[in-house]
C-alpha cells in the first residue's frame, strides 16, 4: 500500500511539473529584457576573494573586457593568506577602475557588504573570484532591468571540466539554468547565484546583506521576494565558474548549499502556501519540498527492493551450484514494478526537459556526461538531502 502510494504520487507529480514547466516555456519563451541597449546605466561589481589568488587576475580580466562605460570593480579580500593580497593591489595600481579593499576574515556576507559601502552607482553586483563572464554579458544583463527587476541573474556553466564529477555537473548546471529562466516567467525566482546585479537603493534599504548566513545569495534573493520585487533571468550570456572536481568537494559545497536552503525556508516559512507571494508562495516553494517528500522515500525503497532482488537470485543462482542455464531457465525475472514505471516515466519526462533546456542554454553534452548523471546523481542527491536533513535536525554547526 505505502509502494503504491508513494509511486503514484512520485509520478504523477514529476509529470505534471514536467509538463507545467513545458507549457509555461512555450507560452513565454520570446519575453526579452526592454531596457534600450544604448543606455548602459552606471555600474559597480564586488568580487569577495578569500585565498583566490589561482583565480582573481582571470576574473578581473574577463571584466575588463566587457567594454562597459564606466564599470568600477571592488576586490574585497576577506582576510586571505595566500598570495591575493598582493594580486589584488597590483591589479588596482595597473587599473584605474579597480578598487583593492582588505578586512578580516568574516565570511561572504560580510565581504558583500564592505563592497557595498564603496558603491556610488545606480546598480552594483557581485562575482565569485573563480567566476568569469562571457563577452558583452552585462550590458545584456542591464537590459532586463526595464522590466522592473531589482536583481538580473544570467547562465552559469562548469568552467573546463574535465573530470566525472565535473561532467556530470555540466548537466546539472544546465537544467538548473533553464529551470530559473521558466521561474522568472512566473516571477517566482527566488535566487541570485553566484554572479547577479542588483539596483543599488533596494539592496542598501533591505540592511544589505545576512552576513550570518551560508547561502546568502538565497536569502537575498527571497528578501527581495518577501518585499514584493521581481528577479530576471536571461538565457543570452553566461558565466562560467569553477566547480568541485571530486566527490568530497562536491559534498562539502552542497552540504552547505542545501543546509543554507533548509535554513532559509524556515527563515522564510511564511512565504509557503502565501496568496500574498503569488505563483512563489502557492506553488514553487512548497512543490520542491513535496517532490523531496515523495521522491526520496521512493528511491530508497526502490534501492532495497533492488537489492532484495538481487540478492535473492545470487542465493538462487549458489543453490543450483552456479549451473546459470539451468538458473535461468527456472527463474521467472519481473522487471515490472513500481519502482522500474517510476524511473520510465521520470527518465520520459527528463529526456524532454534535458532536450530542451540544452537548446536553450546553448551547452553541449557528451552521452558520457548524460549516462553519468542520469545514473549517478539522483542517489548523490539523495545522499546529500538526507545528509543534510539530518545535520539540520541534529542542530550541528554549520560550515562554510
Amino acid at each position: 500500500m505505502i509502494d503504491d502510494i508513494l509511486f503514484y504520487s512520485a509520478a504523477y507529480i514529476s509529470l505534471f511539473v514536467s509538463v507545467f514547466w513545458l507549457l509555461i516555456f512555450m507560452e513565454n519563451r520570446k519575453k526579452k529584457g526592454t531596457l534600450p541597449a544604448r543606455h548602459l546605466p552606471s555600474l559597480s561589481l564586488i568580487i569577495p576573494a578569500y585565498n583566490e589568488g589561482g583565480h582573481l587576475e582571470r576574473c578581473v580580466a574577463s571584466l575588463l573586457k566587457q567594454e562597459y562605460p564606466g564599470l568600477r570593480l571592488i576586490i574585497v579580500d576577506d582576510g586571505s593568506t595566500d598570495n591575493t593580497p598582493e594580486i589584488g593591489r597590483r591589479l588596482a595600481q595597473k587599473f584605474g577602475s579597480v578598487m583593492y579593499v582588505r578586512k578580516r576574515n568574516r565570511g561572504k556576507g560580510a565581504a558583500l557588504n564592505t563592497g557595498l559601502s564603496h558603491v556610488k552607482t545606480e546598480y552594483f553586483g557581485f562575482i565569485d573570484a573563480d567566476t568569469f563572464l562571457s563577452e558583452h554579458a552585462l550590458q545584456n544583463m542591464v537590459s532586463y532591468f526595464g522590466t522592473g527587476a531589482a536583481a538580473v541573474i544570467a547562465v552559469i556553466k562548469p568552467a573546463e571540466p574535465r573530470t566525472l564529477v565535473e561532467r556530470m555537473q555540466k548537466v546539472e548546471y544546465m537544467i538548473a539554468s533553464f529551470t530559473r529562466k521558466l521561474m522568472s516567467f512566473l516571477n517566482s525566482l527566488y535566487y541570485t547565484p553566484g554572479f547577479a546585479l542588483y539596483r543599488t537603493d533596494v539592496i542598501r534599504n533591505l540592511g544589505g546583506f545576512d552576513e550570518d548566513n551560508l547561502t546568502e545569495d538565497l536569502e537575498i534573493g527571497l528578501r527581495l521576494k518577501n518585499s514584493g520585487y521581481r528577479i530576471e533571468n536571461t538565457l543570452d550570456d553566461c558565466a562560467h565558474t569553477v566547480v568541485p572536481r571530486t566527490l568530497r568537494d562536491l559534498f562539502s559545497q552542497r552540504m552547505r548549499w542545501y543546509r543554507g536552503y533548509i535554513h532559509n525556508s524556515r527563515k522564510y516559512s511564511h512565504m509557503f502556501f502565501s496568496k500574498k507571494h503569488g505563483d512563489l508562495g502557492m506553488f514553487i516553494l512548497p512543490v520542491q519540498y513535496l517532490l523531496l517528500a515523495v521522491t526520496i522515500p521512493m528511491l530508497l525503497i526502490g534501492i532495497y527492493d533492488l537489492a532484495s532482488y538481487a540478492t535473492k537470485n545470487v542465493i538462487d543462482a549458489a543453490l543450483v551450484g552456479y549451473d546459470f542455464a539451468y538458473f535461468f531457465e527456472t527463474t521467472q525475472f519481473n522487471f515490472i514494478t513500481p519502482f522500474t514505471f517510476f524511473i520510465a516515466a521520470m527518465l520520459a519526462a527528463f529526456l524532454l526537459i534535458l532536450t530542451v533546456s540544452r537548446r536553450e542554454v546553448r551547452e553541449k553534452i557528451s552521452p558520457l556526461e548524460y549516462l553519468v548523471y542520469i545514473i549517478a546523481y539522483p542517489f548523490i542527491n539523495l545522499l546529500l538531502w538526507i545528509a543534510a536533513f539530518t545535520h539540520e535536525m541534529l542542530g550541528t554547526k554549520r560550515k562554510w
